[in-house]
């Protein structure tokens, strides 16, 4: 396979993969999990911690953070 096909395959998958995030959390599960993990991820928080500002911990929390950014960009699907 060469790879221009490659490029093209993976593309497919990748836009596969995005229309999945989007009809998973377009249900009415999937709204509730999609609400449970804005707020167990801090999506709307700060992530460095008010109580003890240390580095480990704000990582930590910006972990939690960008697993919750990954799923909104999964869902948003460009119609080409």
């Amino acid at each position: 396979m060469d790879a221009e096909t490659q490029g093209i395959e993976n593309e497919k998958k990748q836009t596969e993969l995005k229309n999945a995030y989007g009809r998973l959390f377009k249900t009415d599960d999937g709204k509730i999990v999609k609400e449970d993990l804005e707020r167990f991820c801090g999506f709307l928080n700060t992530s460095v911690s008010q109580q003890s500002p240390d580095a480990y911990q704000t990582f930590f929390n910006e972990g939690k953070r960008r697993i919750y950014l990954r799923i909104l960009g999964m869902m948003k699907v460009k119609d080409d």
